[in-house]
């Protein structure tokens, strides 16, 4: 036997001996504290990477993307530089969906195999776009849309209120709060998951509260010109009209109906509107009087001691971060994620496997008065894991933090206290 052959056969034995005894580091696994650990997660370097998959760039970026998904990267700063999760700092992956269900996919399929968890999937249509991919490799995705549909889905985390039952809030609060019987309604959505979402939450309202329905119009996600669906609304003569729209869609509908002479109480959905639209003077005024839907804590509340916390932390990390309800609901959102990370690693299992388990066995996250509490429970029963059907209905009022100011307060109308998921 040459030379060149005992010295790389003795090489080969001695790289197994040193595997066999486990001196060659080995990033997932189990370590000497016991901890379960698998994709995403480096046992030596303390380290558990997320993803975040969001829109960067597009229609979608400034008003939504952007803020929500650095709302999630200011919490979790906060969380390193306090020694991050029981020693373990948080890493984030994140990549620009440009909110186009495809390129979703994509992206998804370049990072699945190096984190842990999706920490915030924005938008429904690009959400849907992934749900099988995720559940297919048992990985967690905190959706940031509030789909309905999404609560039958085993790896999704929804947070917050569906719209569907925003939209069912919203019509409680015209016919049981303001007495106003029999309204004349109409809906615009848009013509996706998202809308879907919205009109199955107005047919549900039309039925529970007696509306007289006298229109509904979709748009196409990518439309610029919204005269038909606004020519339609004012003809039918529909007096509250719901928009289950983007915010560039809701700015183009808004100033399409004021051209038209057509000023109906205009509801939105909480996605439909961005403070950023009131950069635009000729729009100030028409969005003045509209209603939005929404829930949790207004910014600048420090009677709620998650945002004294949240606060705190944009003035460390953030401190150019103007009030905005976006990176609000991204700063709470991780705090789901937060608990469910501690949960795993409480219970020593911090593989996709123990991530759900963990999740599961949450029940409740308490979200320190930014949302009310969220409820969780096994996703057997679609209807567990609706973490909350409340709501506040507001007013755009530009002169207010995030420039909205509440008209309802903090409730839960009859439909959606009673809707089945």
């Amino acid at each position: 036997m040459s030379i060149k052959r005992v010295f790389r056969t003795c090489l080969f034995i001695l790289v197994a001996l040193l595997l066999l005894s486990g001196c060659v580091s080995n990033t997932t696994g189990n370590n000497s504290s016991g901890i379960k650990a698998g994709v995403g997660v480096d046992l030596t370097h303390k380290t558990i990477t997320l993803g975040i998959l969001s829109p960067f760039s597009g229609p979608v970026a400034a008003p939504v993307g952007v803020p929500l998904a650095r709302g999630v990267e200011v919490f979790f700063k906060a969380v390193n530089a306090q020694g991050g999760i029981d020693g373990f700092k948080v890493n984030l992956s994140e990549k620009d969906s440009q909110y186009d269900p495809q390129l979703q996919v994509q992206l998804y399929n370049q990072i699945h195999n190096q984190v842990l968890m999706i920490a915030d999937s924005l938008g429904t249509p690009t959400t849907f776009a992934i749900k099988d991919l995720a559940a297919a490799d048992h990985m967690l995705v905190s959706a940031a849309t509030l789909s309905s549909a999404l609560a039958h889905e085993k790896y999704l985390i929804l947070v917050g209120t569906p719209y569907r039952l925003q939209v069912e809030n919203a019509f409680d609060y015209v016919v049981n709060k303001l007495g106003v019987k029999n309204p004349a309604t109409g809906i615009i959505y848009q013509n996706d998951e998202y809308g879907q979402d919205g009109l199955t939450g107005y047919n549900e309202a039309v039925a529970a509260y007696g509306l007289n329905s006298v229109a509904t119009a979709a748009y196409g996600a990518t439309d610029k010109d919204f005269t038909a669906q606004v020519s339609l609304m004012k003809a039918k003569g529909a007096k509250y009209v719901f928009l289950t729209s983007v915010p560039a869609a809701t700015a183009g509908i808004i100033g399409t109906a004021a051209a038209l002479g057509y000023s109906p109480q205009w509801i939105l959905q909480s996605p439909a509107f961005s403070t950023l639209l009131l950069g635009v003077p000729q729009l100030v005024p028409l969005l003045s009087k509209c209603w939005i839907v929404a829930q949790g804590a207004t910014w600048g509340d420090t009677s709620k001691p998650g945002m004294v916390q949240m606060l705190a932390d944009v003035a460390k990390f953030a401190p150019d971060q103007k009030p905005d309800g976006f990176f609000e609901f991204g700063y709470t959102e991780s705090k789901v994620t937060y608990a469910i990370l501690k949960k795993a690693l409480d219970n020593q299992d911090i593989t996709r496997d123990g991530m759900l388990k963990a999740f599961e066995s949450l029940k409740s996250v308490d979200l320190g008065g930014l949302l009310p509490p969220v409820t969780y429970g096994s996703s057997a029963d679609p209807n567990a894991r609706v973490p909350t059907r409340d709501n506040t209905v507001y007013i755009i009022d530009p002169t207010q933090p995030t420039a909205i100011k509440d008209l309802s307060g903090d409730f839960t109308g009859t439909a959606a206290l009673q809707s089945k998921f």
